[in-house]
């Protein structure tokens, strides 16, 4: 009769413990942490680097994001244009920016306001 106590205890506090997920999905205009919705049939509006491994991507001309690659790209200063890796729509920190034919992976995105945006500058290091 103990074993079956314990079995039944065992079992309700498994229940108890496993995760509830949100069964809505959320939409193009919802900021997913670490990610960028690419409306605009996937093309950037706009962006600029502000240091050598940070740069501001404009998914809109309201939507500004700070990206964080994982290493230093010397003359990220001076590329002309870059692209972005996406699986549906949606860049991730599984993405990467393409600069002069080189891929720099993602290592974090902060969606920020377009004041903040408008502030950041190119930091000299």
């Amino acid at each position: 009769m103990k074993y079956w106590k314990f079995i039944l205890t065992a079992v309700v506090l498994l229940a108890l413990s496993v995760p509830t997920f949100a069964t809505s999905t959320p939409g193009p205009d919802s900021v997913v942490k670490n990610s960028i919705w690419l409306g605009n049939g996937g093309n950037l509006s706009n962006w600029r680097a502000i240091s050598r491994d940070e740069l501001i991507i404009w998914a809109t001309p309201f939507k500004p994001y700070l990206v964080k690659i994982w290493r230093p790209f010397r003359s990220l200063r001076f590329v002309q244009t870059i692209g972005v890796t996406s699986t549906t729509g949606r860049v991730t920190t599984l993405d990467s920016v393409i600069a002069d034919g080189q891929r720099l992976p993602i290592k974090s995105i902060v969606a920020l306001d377009r004041e903040t945006a408008k502030i950041l500058k190119w930091s000299s290091e």
